[in-house]
């Protein structure tokens, strides 16, 4: 019966690849194996094989363990009722030995009804009683269980009653049972699967009764004292292979139609004669035989000897061989069909150095099965997407990102771009590629909404609502414009602190994208305005809705002097917002509404330093290049033209005509960013003759190149910077552009706190006009207003108020390209002039 004689065997570390790894599904479409009853016989301490085998398969396969090893019971009652306990604690095994991705949940409907049943032992009933009364009564109480009690407790399981079975049970059915119960009672003991399956198997003879609740009503009545004890033990172990069974049967309409990746295991310790392990493998054999039903559960014992057999086999039956013979014992109907001994080989003595043979933890090629089995809830879900074409649209249309198109709906996509008023969930970065870039944005918009959430609980404090409105994607996606407006979101951060730290206001930041150029900033305008209108609190006094819900006072940033600006402007100030602008500088911006302000400088004083400059150098020609007709390149170049003392000759292109290559003229570069890196390699291109090279000078938007790429090595290149020297100290980190954002906020700030001064706490409804009406009065200041980037002044030389800062302070900057090795490649900037500030003056200024 052994593979080998005694005191010889297989070594213990060789013991899964000997078992051939039956736990593990090697196909797809393989159909359920025969699976042996295999015994592993060693002398010394055998039960350690079984704890090596659990160890071994871990989580990864379900398996139970089980010990056998207890003597049977005298009464065949009492044999019935160890047999249950024993195939009781197997199932809650393994229904809790879930392995879900590869195994999915096994589910024992037809064992646990059994079960439950056959522990109710009731006395016969009076048959001048109908069996269905008791049966209705007892069915809605295996229902009832139905609600969710779960315990690790067996004793609690045992007092509580078998509840296993009603969690097997659809929470569907339960409902139903519920409202409907007399038409489901009537479909379930009729054609319920679990009802018909009873009626169908062979043992204890179903057929016998009339229906499956006459045959219930046997069940409840202990059959092992007035039926076949037998016959009831194999209806036992036949519920609970057929179980096992149907968990591993592929249905389309079912749920779980994918197959399973493993198959579970029953391990049982102590196994030997005259023990009631002997009886449950016996019960195994003659099931299997007599159904011939396949089941995918492996049996795997361990003990000192073989069991005793009633028929000995001509020859030995191996692992190998077993399957070879097996249906014709079958059909011999022989008690060892199933069963093969496997000898192992004694492990050596364990001590603390040598803690005996691991066999580490298995693996399985794991088949997906968890998203297969989704594949029907996926088709599903694509044909609903599919069929909801207006669902659809809207969906595409707006960008927020949500799974409701209809939520979000002030963000949109127009032209690839997407563009209107971001959630606090959204983040205008996804199209930029350069991942220093897009975690800069990422960061600087995650620090706006956290000062959003702690600006939130200062309810002791003003809340106000400000609107970012600018630029935040271009038609580059790592356009140097970005960078510019990385650094304004973080100036707004800093100055929300700033604000809430000094207990002067709780403000919140809503931002707010008009597209490259701000080429829909006109329509996106008009969805501030219904934003703002919606923020109008009912209650003024009511310090949580305004908590909540701050009114929006003000709009800041406005992207850039772009004709979409021009037209943002006239829809805010029209609608009564104020509007404090950062880089924006085309001259004619102030006269489209009285409530635009801005913290940077005008195009004309700017046309103003750069002539100082030119006088300064004295060079003889002035070309100013402006390759683009918007509004700021000609604004820009028009008022450069316009000063005194230097010629001046208009261009849009560069060629041989108007560049002159020679040390005495300047090319001066009105243009954008994003075209002087073309600019730069014509002027180098065409002037190649050594010390030939004209001095090169550009706009104030050029400091956005320069964020974003290096000059070549001995480039040199003067530049206009509105932030290049920092007045204040108090925004630690901010740089740039940022404290143009910096003082905007700032300047609505100290607005707010104008407005109220004097006024009973909910006295004041702050709203865009108040706000401008709170700057209007700051500008009567006769020290300006304090500013990060340079005093804002709002008083022209003849003492009238107007909307644009009297000279504000403006540098001069001067680079030289180094090599990249060069350890001062980041810090060799020159300050050549610095003018607005006769205190801060560096250079030979304007008068």
């Amino acid at each position: 019966m052994t593979e080998a004689t005694a005191g010889q065997g297989i070594p213990v570390a060789r013991l899964p690849s000997r078992l051939g790894r039956r736990w593990v599904r090697r196909s797809r479409v393989e159909k359920i194996p025969d699976q042996p009853v295999v015994h592993l016989l060693r002398e010394n301490d055998p039960g350690r094989l079984v704890d090596q085998l659990s160890d071994h398969l871990g989580s990864v396969v379900p398996h139970v363990v089980l010990d056998v090893g207890g003597a049977p019971a005298d009464s065949q009652r009492g044999k019935s009722v160890q047999i249950r306990k024993l195939l009781d604690r197997a199932a809650l095994g393994l229904r809790d030995a879930d392995s879900w991705p590869r195994i999915g949940r096994l589910r024992f409907r037809r064992y646990a009804l059994l079960s439950w049943l056959l522990k109710k032992n009731l006395p016969p009933t009076n048959l001048a009683r109908a069996p269905h009364s008791d049966i209705r009564h007892l069915l809605r109480e295996y229902l009832s269980s139905r609600r969710p009690r779960r315990t690790q407790q067996e004793e609690q399981l045992e007092a509580q009653g078998w509840e296993l079975a009603a969690q097997n049970l659809p929470w569907y059915l339960y409902l139903l049972s519920l409202v409907f119960f007399p038409v489901y009672y009537g479909w379930w003991v009729r054609k319920g699967r679990v009802a018909r399956w009873f009626m169908r198997q062979r043992y204890l003879s179903p057929n016998e009764s009339a229906d499956f609740p006459s045959f219930a009503q046997r069940l409840i009545t202990t059959p092992s004292r007035w039926e076949n004890a037998k016959q009831v033990r194999k209806l036992l172990v036949h519920a609970f292979l057929a179980d096992l069974a149907d968990s591993y049967n592929r249905r389309l309409w079912r749920w779980k139609w994918v197959p399973k990746d493993c198959y579970p295991v029953l391990l049982l310790r102590n196994l030997r004669d005259e023990s009631v392990g002997k009886m449950l493998v016996r019960l195994i054999n003659d099931v299997r035989n007599e159904t011939g039903v396949p089941d995918p559960l492996l049996v795997i014992g361990s003990g000192a000897e073989p069991l005793a057999d009633s028929e000995t086999p001509s020859a030995p039956v191996t692992l190998e061989t077993w399957h070879e013979t097996l249906q014709e014992a079958r059909r011999k109907r022989s008690n060892t069909a199933w069963y093969v001994t496997l000898r192992v080989a004694d492990e050596p003595p364990v001590t603390d150095d040598e803690p005996g043979v691991s066999l580490g933890q298995t693996s399985l090629p794991l088949k997906h099965s968890k998203m297969l089995r989704r594949v029907p809830i996926a088709l599903g879900v694509l044909l609903l997407i599919g069929g909801g074409a207006a669902y659809y649209q809207q969906y595409e249309y707006h960008c927020g990102r949500s799974l409701w198109p209809w939520t979000n709906s002030d963000l949109w996509t127009a032209d690839g771009e997407c563009v209107g008023i971001a959630d606090a969930d959204y983040r205008f970065s996804s199209g930029v590629t350069d991942a220093g870039l897009r975690a800069r944005l990422d960061e600087a918009q995650e620090a706006i909404n956290a000062q959003n959430e702690e600006a939130a609980k200062k309810t002791e404090l003003p809340h106000i609502t400000i609107v970012y409105f600018s630029t935040l994607t271009g038609v580059d996606a790592d356009s140097t414009t970005l960078d510019g407006v990385a650094a304004e979101l973080e100036g707004l951060a800093k100055a929300q602190e700033f604000s809430r730290r000094n207990n002067q206001a709780a403000i919140r930041i809503v931002i707010a994208n008009g597209g490259a150029r701000m080429g829909h900033a006109a329509e996106v305008a008009e969805h501030i305005v219904e934003y703002a209108a919606q923020s109008v609190p009912e209650n003024p006094a009511d310090e949580r809705a305004l908590a909540e819900n701050p009114p929006v006072v003000s709009v800041v940033g406005l992207g850039g002097s772009w004709e979409g600006t021009k037209e943002a402007i006239r829809t805010l100030g029209g609608n009564g917002l104020s509007m404090v602008a950062t880089v924006p500088s085309a001259d004619e911006l102030p006269s489209l509404s009285r409530l635009y302000y801005q913290v940077g400088p005008t195009n004309s004083w700017q046309a103003e330093i750069i002539a100082q400059h030119i006088r300064n150098l004295g060079v003889d020609r002035v070309t100013v290049y402006s390759p683009e007709a918007d509004l700021y390149s000609r604004n820009l170049a028009e008022d450069i033209e316009a000063q005194p003392g230097i010629a001046v000759q208009l261009a849009d292109t560069v060629s041989a005509e108007n560049l002159h290559c020679s040390p005495d003229s300047l090319v001066f570069f009105a243009g954008r960013a994003d075209k002087f890196g073309a600019f730069r390699t014509t002027v180098q291109e065409t002037c190649t003759v050594p010390g030939s090279m004209p001095r090169i000078m550009a706009g104030d938007d050029t400091t956005k190149y320069l964020f974003d790429n290096d000059l070549p090595v001995g480039f040199a290149l003067d530049y206009v910077d509105f932030t290049g020297h920092r007045v204040r100290g108090e925004a630690d980190g901010v740089t740039g552009r940022g404290m143009l954002a910096y003082d905007a906020v700032g300047l609505v700030r100290q607005a707010v706190k104008r407005t109220l001064e004097g006024q009973d706490p909910g006295g004041t409804q702050l709203n865009g006009q108040a706000v401008w009406y709170g700057i209007v009065q700051l500008g009567q200041n006769p020290g300006g207003i304090g500013a990060i980037s340079g005093h804002l002044d709002f008083r022209s030389p003849t003492g009238q108020l107007q909307q644009v800062p009297h000279r504000k302070a403006i540098s001069v900057m001067r680079v030289v390209g180094t090599a990249p090795d060069d350890p001062a490649r980041k810090s060799n900037t020159q300050v050549l002039m610095y003018c607005g500030d006769p205190r801060e003056q560096i250079g030979r200024c304007p008068p």
